[in-house]
């Protein structure tokens, strides 16, 4: 059976959810979440605590306020009985700074995975199959997945002092997200998977219920992921409300005397993302309140440094009722660059950093971190393969076309490649060969699909070959029906990945040995994607994401898929919006039946029969082999200052786990706070010059 495709919105929820969660079955409670995995890892992060903590202590700065009558006692800030954080390293002293490197003045990503990963249901550092408690202590589940009901932490405010209550919820979500002159374009996530948007009541001042018309098995998962959009729990209904026309009729005059172009404008400004910047209101306006552990002091997006400081009314405490964060100060310098922040690293000037350095700056960091004070975070990258090559499907060219879809043809180039030299000359010797397939402990792997054709060998090679190009010439090249040697090139984008330049001169020799011309078509990333989105390629070559959790809800590496699945670009986007937007796949096309297994998907609460139905899926991936994949992807390395505790060392990073949030950077603390104090930026060359190690060229 042939099912027409969804509209835009019923199908688009999948790109930005994370991974099937508690529903299923009967009511979920906090906790249940999806099919369990073997993470392999040991943290050694802190972990939220059964017991509830009554408060009883405070940083030194806090105390001078409230003795100075500029603050409300301790009791009066934080809930009677608090969640409570509890750290491998115990109980922590207040004081200190972290210092952390921005990679340009828009890299607020990096603020906000340090300073608040406070969402309603969070990951915990493991990235275990179990969700955690967050600003909701506990929810529920119905049992077709429609309705969900979640029970908030009593007792927390703003950091101003006002109570956060479900009519917070309400607002941000009836007020903001639902009012198109604020958010003009849809929160998908928010969406059930035929494109409806739920009812949102608040039962109490702390219960809210989100009632979708559909199933939508998959939405815990997607709170747990703390991206900016959407999140309609972090706008203060007490602050916003006098810059929203639909609360004060005097918005549009407001606007026009601060100098805004409108009330709209104005709102983003103060409270939201800024309309065609994209800059978020949390890290430009220190008025706004919040309830993460630290605030905004020194606003982002201008100048070469941010700082945020103590949130006074932060609602955790440590297991003696300490109030959290110990730390007093965060601090993020913005560099121009990665070479930049890594011999900044390199000379003990970050407290701690797991994004930004890539694997050939381990080298540089491990003979600088004795001498300068530092230890090496092992950063698990969640990305399936290094690099993966998507032959254009719908190539305007029908014997191409026809050639690329062949399955003999793929197979016959993958045997071809040499991936134990690639992995040695390019990588270092990291990783492993592997196709395009989530990674082994995903919940999802796929051993069949990760390990076809992957052994090399050319004789295999040729035979494949031979069915699809059996025609050569005199000097070895494979003929198309008009008797010329076969040539096909590929778009690669050098100001990204240097690296997969370099892999390609390998695998070109690798091809040419079996009577194949490859020619590099080396370009910018923008141009890359220009040319993938009007189908104007070959082969787009690309690393692939989506190799853990994620894996179920961004599938676009295993079917056709919205256009990032560059292989059958134009089919995934038939797939999501209709006709007017792709061309059908042939009516024998292995893609249809995998979009009928996803639709179901998308509609069940039950984690395990997701998971099922989602090797179903994976069953028919191997069956088409979409896209050749090269080898898994190497861990990168982050650096992680001496006595800074409670801080892991080995972490997952992926977009959708906001690394290191999970990890409740509010229990990190100094074991001397007086020496971690922010220094002046100084120089690159000041900061090279202190560590006598040079970065090795590649020479690949």
């Amino acid at each position: 059976m042939r099912h027409a495709p969804r509209a835009a919105a019923a199908l688009t929820t999948g790109l930005i959810a994370l991974t099937a969660c508690g529903g299923g079955g009967g009511e979920a409670q906090a906790g249940d979440s999806g099919p369990g995995r073997d993470t392999g890892m040991e943290t050694g992060a802190p972990n939220i605590a059964e017991q509830r903590t009554a408060p009883a202590g405070e940083a030194p700065d806090l105390a001078e306020q409230v003795e100075a009558g500029d603050l409300p006692p301790l009791q009066e800030r934080v809930p009677e009985e608090a969640v409570t954080l509890m750290g491998k390293d115990g109980v922590g002293q207040y004081g200190g700074e972290m210092q952390m490197a921005m990679l340009d003045a828009d890299d607020d990503s990096t603020i906000r995975r340090y300073a608040a990963y406070e969402p309603l249901v969070r990951w915990d550092a493991d990235w275990s199959d179990e969700l955690a408690p967050g600003v909701a202590k506990e929810w529920e589940v119905s049992e077709d997945a429609r309705t969900y009901t979640f029970h908030l932490e009593e007792g927390i405010r703003w950091s101003d002092g006002v109570p956060f209550t479900a009519d917070d919820l309400v607002f941000g979500y009836e007020d903001v997200l639902m009012n198109e002159e604020l958010t003009p374009g849809p929160t998908e996530y928010l969406m059930d998977p035929e494109g409806n948007w739920p009812e949102v009541t608040a039962l109490d001042d702390h219960t809210v219920e989100l009632q979708f018309q559909e199933p939508h098995g998959l939405f815990l998962m997607q709170l747990a992921r703390a991206e900016e959009d959407g999140k309609f729990h972090r706008f203060p209904r007490h602050y916003l409300e006098q810059f929203h026309i639909d609360y004060n009729d005097d918005a549009a005059s407001l606007a026009e005397e601060e100098g805004y172009e409108g009330w709209a404008d104005m709102f983003t400004s103060k409270g939201w993302v800024t309309l065609g910047t994209g800059f978020d209101a949390r890290w430009m306006n220190p008025d706004l309140p919040q309830i993460n552990p630290w605030i905004i002091e020194t606003p982002a997006y201008e100048g070469t440094r941010v700082t945020a400081v103590r949130n006074p009314y932060y609602w955790k405490v440590d297991e003696d009722g300490n109030q959290l964060p110990y730390v007093d100060r965060l601090v993020y310098d913005v560099f121009a660059d990665q070479e930049v922040i890594a011999f900044r690293a390199a000379a003990g000037n970050i407290s701690y950093q797991d994004r930004h350095f890539d694997h050939d700056f381990r080298p540089l960091l491990a003979e600088s971190m004795e001498e300068n004070g530092f230890g090496l975070i092992d950063v698990t990258s969640t990305d399936m393969n290094t690099m993966l090559f998507s032959f254009n499907h719908i190539h305007p060219d029908e014997e191409m076309r026809e050639i690329f879809q062949d399955v003999n043809f793929k197979a016959g180039l993958s045997h071809a490649m040499d991936r134990e030299e690639i992995i040695e000359l390019v990588y270092f010797g990291q990783g492993e060969p592997s196709q395009a397939a989530p990674r082994e402990g995903s919940p999802y792997y796929h051993q069949e699909l990760a390990e076809q054709y992957l052994e090399h060998d050319v004789e295999l090679a040729e035979e494949y070959l031979d069915q699809v190009l059996p025609e050569k010439d005199e000097q070895g090249r494979r003929l198309d029906s008009d008797g010329r040697p076969f040539t096909f090139s590929v778009d690669v984008a050098t100001d990204r990945s240097v690296e997969h330049v370099d892999a390609l001169q390998l695998v070109q020799e690798h091809w040419a040995e079996v009577g194949l011309t490859l020619e590099i078509n080396s370009m910018d990333r923008d141009l890359r994607n220009e040319r993938r989105d009007a189908g104007e390629f070959d082969v787009y070559v690309r690393d692939g994401s989506a190799g853990l959790q994620d894996a179920i809800l961004r599938p676009h590496w295993y079917m056709p898929y919205g256009d990032s699945g560059a292989y059958a670009w134009s089919w995934g986007s038939y797939f999501l919006d209709g006709e007017d937007a792709g061309e059908a796949p042939p009516e024998d096309s292995l893609a249809w039946d995998q979009w009928e297994i996803y639709e179901e998907i998308l509609v069940t609460g039950d984690p395990e029969e997701q998971a099922e139905l989602m090797e179903e899926l994976l069953d028919l991936s191997a069956e088409a082999f979409w896209t050749i994949g090269v080898s898994t992807s190497p861990n990168r390395v982050g650096v992680v200052a001496d006595g800074l505790n409670n801080a892991p060392h080995e972490l997952y990073e992926a977009s959708a786990f906001q690394n290191p949030g999970p990890a409740y950077p509010a229990v990190w603390w100094w074991e001397d706070p007086e020496s971690a104090e922010a220094e002046d930026e100084g120089t690159v060359q000041d900061e090279a010059e202190d560590v006598d190690v040079e970065l090795e060229p590649d020479d690949s």
